[in-house]
C-alpha cells in the first residue's frame, strides 16, 4: 500500500492541484479494491472530485472510447488488442453454496453478456464438454452472491473475492479457468489529476 509519507509528499509538491478525473471500474473492483484507494487520493488532493462509473468491462471500453472517462480500469482478455498498463493479474475459481457439481446441466450465477467472467466460465467449460446453462442473470455482484447462496446456480469470482461463507471448488468435476489481467486504459495527454490518480492505482494495487 501507499505510504504515508508518499500521501504527505503530495501534498507538500501539489497543494493547490484541481480539477475532475473521470473514472470507470468494474463493480466488483469498486467494493474490493478502489476504496481505500480513492479515499487516500481524495485525503491526499482535497481540491480533486472524483467521478466514477461501474460497468460491465466491455462497457466501459466502448464508453471509454468515446471520450465518457478519463482512465478506466478494465479486466483484459488476451483475444482483444486492447492498450493500456497492466497493473495485476488475478485467478479466477468457481465458487458454489455448496450445489452438488458432478451430475446434470450445470446452472450458472453470472452478469449480463459481455461480461469477461461469463465468457471465461462458459468458454472453459465448453472446451470441457460439461453441459451448462445460465440460471440466474444479474448485473450486480451482490445479487449474483444472493443466488449462489441460495444454490440457484455456480459463478466465477477472484480468489481473493470469494466470500468466506461460499467454497471454492478447485480442480474436477470444474474445469480450470485462465487468469484474468488487469489493466488501466488512459487517454493521450492525461490530465494532471488523471494522471495522479493513475499513479496511485498503479502502486497500490501493483
Amino acid at each position: 500500500m501507499l505510504d504515508l509519507n508518499d500521501e504527505m509528499v503530495s501534498r507538500i509538491q501539489e497543494p493547490a492541484m484541481r480539477g475532475l478525473v473521470r473514472l470507470g471500474a468494474p463493480e466488483d473492483f469498486a467494493i474490493r479494491h478502489l476504496p481505500d484507494v480513492l479515499a487516500r487520493f481524495a485525503q491526499a488532493y482535497p481540491q480533486v472530485d472524483l467521478e466514477v462509473t461501474c460497468d460491465l468491462t466491455m462497457n466501459l471500453i466502448d464508453r471509454f472510447r468515446k471520450g465518457a472517462f478519463d482512465l478506466a480500469l478494465i479486466k483484459r482478455e488476451r483475444s482483444i488488442e486492447i492498450p493500456g498498463t497492466r497493473v495485476w493479474r488475478e485467478p479466477l475459481v468457481w465458487v458454489t453454496g455448496g450445489l452438488d457439481l458432478r451430475q446434470g446441466v450445470l446452472p450458472l450465477a453470472v452478469s449480463p453478456k459481455p461480461c469477461v467472467y461469463r465468457k471465461r466460465a462458459t468458454e472453459a467449460l465448453d472446451r470441457a464438454k460439461r453441459s451448462w446453462r445460465v440460471a440466474y442473470t444479474c448485473g450486480s455482484l451482490a445479487g449474483t452472491l444472493a443466488a449462489v447462496r441460495a444454490r440457484l446456480g455456480v459463478t466465477v469470482l477472484p480468489k481473493d473475492m470469494v466470500p468466506p461463507d461460499l467454497h471454492v471448488v478447485d480442480g474436477k468435476p470444474m474445469p480450470d479457468l485462465k487468469d484474468t489481467e488487469i489493466a488501466i486504459l488512459e487517454h493521450d495527454r492525461l490530465p494532471r489529476p488523471a494522471q495522479r490518480l493513475k499513479e496511485f492505482v498503479i502502486k497500490t494495487l501493483s
